[in-house]
């Protein structure tokens, strides 16, 4: 037997971290995976599973599941992963990506949620939100890996200027300060206290935290704006304009007073709104925080808050005068993820 399969075979023996196939599928589940390499992350993506068998040495009879880890690393990584079949094993992950053991004490292995999964790529069925890890663990002599996963602790409290705790996870799951760590993504990199703790000054914008030490799997990134940290949410809310539509024209009777649309998001959305009139050389902007029209601002019109609703709607004081308007809607999670609508429409002068 070859000696990286060797090697491999041993892994999933010590750990169980690449046995037997499950018997039932679960649904179809939306996941984050991520596999990370000796030299850096070969997969990152937020997915759904799918039902379609994976079959990696041609032998149907020894097909994983869509809806397993094996059918969510099979669409991370675009199907370049090979595995070899073992009975009561399932498939042992021999390469990822062309990236393979450099010895029997190195395999691939995989963790679930901050924790050693207890099936394999194969027996292991996902839920939703699971957050799935593949890495080339260094098994030392009782076969646990002494290259240990990292996860970066943010705090609730809202803040430009964080101060996060990095941690190494153990198989159990359990959380230790990683002290010596790197956190990187901010404005400049900070290295962890005693503790694990470093103050973080976020970027201007979005800011991807990602905690490194050397001997370790770096974690998973967290995604934080100027006031808000603390997800690995990357998905912005959906965002609709119910009754105005793009190059829509109005009477002045017929104008809408009120702006109506729906912001849906898990973690919930607020929606901003920027209303621009011009009426032949004349340019004025909707000032929400004193309900009416002004002249333009240099710097363009201001964004108001209009709601945070799912089902959102803003009256204006007033139906809008004749004109041609612009109109932006921008929802935003507590993730920092938005999403931006823009329509263009008339009011026509009554006649």
């Amino acid at each position: 037997m070859p000696r990286t399969i060797l090697g491999s075979l041993v892994g999933a023996l010590a750990v169980t971290a690449l046995a037997v196939p499950a018997a039932h599928a679960a649904a179809p589940a939306d996941v984050t995976v991520r596999v990370e390499g000796p030299s850096g992350s070969l997969a990152y993506a937020n997915l759904r599973t799918t039902t379609t068998p994976v079959v990696k040495d041609g032998d149907r009879s020894h097909a994983c599941t869509g809806t397993s880890a094996a059918g969510a690393l099979e669409q991370a990584t675009g199907g370049s992963w090979t595995g070899s079949y073992f009975r009561g094993l399932g498939y042992a992950v021999d390469s990822i990506d062309g990236v393979r053991g450099s010895s029997p004490s190195e395999y691939w292995t995989l963790w679930v949620n901050d924790r050693s999964a207890t099936m394999g790529v194969c027996g292991t069925e996902l839920q939703n939100g699971d957050d799935v890890l593949v890495f080339l663990c260094r098994s030392g002599a009782d076969f646990s890996c002494t290259n240990r996963p990292l996860g970066i602790v943010v705090p609730k409290r809202r803040s430009a200027t964080p101060t996060v705790q990095v941690v190494t996870f153990g198989d159990d799951g359990r959380a230790a300060p990683a002290a010596g760590a790197t956190v990187s993504g901010g404005l400049k990199p900070i290295r962890t206290d005693a503790q694990g703790r470093a103050k973080v000054t976020l970027k201007g914008a979005q800011s991807q935290l990602v905690a490194t030490r050397t001997g370790d799997v770096p974690s998973a990134p967290v995604f934080c704006s100027v006031n808000a940290c603390g997800s690995s949410d990357t998905t912005p809310p959906t965002l609709t304009l119910k009754n105005v539509r793009d190059g829509q024209v109005f009477t002045a009777a017929g104008a809408p007073r009120a702006l109506r649309g729906t912001a849906v998001d898990p973690a919930g959305a607020i929606v901003e709104l920027r209303l621009t009139r011009r009426d032949g050389s004349s340019c004025t902007a909707f000032d929400g925080r004193r309900e009416a029209f002004f002249r333009c601002p240099a710097k363009g019109a201001p964004w108001f808050q209009a709601s945070d609703r799912r089902n959102w709607s803003y009256l204006l004081p007033q139906k809008l005068a004749p004109g041609r308007y612009t109109l932006g809607a921008l929802a935003s999670d507590p993730n920092g993820n938005t999403r931006k609508l823009t329509v263009r429409f008339t009011v026509r002068a009554a006649r």
